[in-house]
């Protein structure tokens, strides 16, 4: 399943002569956690959230940092400008990017989604770091470097988080 992913994201970087770090630790359930296996921040994670638009069933990934969380209203009204929106069951997440939620990796070409990049996120400067299909792979890089792979749209969209 996820190493599948692993291993195309590992070809992406490959032809984009991208460096990066592959980080191999145990099964992590939260950012926090992540984090501190990871020996990085929570504000450099880059975690990915599959969203569906109920009406149409179109899938879109959304990027946040760790220590962020999504602001679906504002998603709704300024970003995709849709009425109905809500995070993409389990079950979609995994049949859309063999991936189980927590795990999915934030390149949406690679499962032909579209794909939003925080702008909070994208003014962390410096490395990001994220999962790479499975819950014990994670892949840290130069942010620059990862925004000229990806590709993803900028835009505004998270608030810090409650915890």
């Amino acid at each position: 399943m996820g190493a599948d992913i692993l291993e195309k994201i590992r070809a992406l970087l490959k032809q984009h002569n991208v460096n990066y770090a592959l980080l191999e630790h145990g099964h992590v359930h939260s950012s926090q956690d992540a984090a501190s296996v990871r020996g990085t921040k929570i504000e450099q994670a880059a975690k990915a959230l599959v969203l569906k638009e109920k009406k149409t069933g179109i899938l879109v990934m959304f990027v946040v940092a760790g220590d962020r969380r999504l602001d679906l209203r504002k998603i709704k009204k300024e970003v995709l400008r849709v009425k109905n929106l809500s995070l993409a069951s389990p079950e979609e997440v995994l049949e859309r990017t063999t991936c189980t939620v927590g795990s999915v990796p934030p390149f949406g070409q690679l499962f032909d989604m579209p794909m939003y990049f925080d702008r909070h996120l994208q003014e962390t400067k410096g490395t990001i770091v994220f999962s790479a299909g499975t819950h014990h792979h994670s892949i840290k890089l130069k942010t620059e470097d990862y925004l000229s792979v990806a590709k993803p749209i900028i835009a505004a969209y998270s608030s810090p988080s409650s915890r």
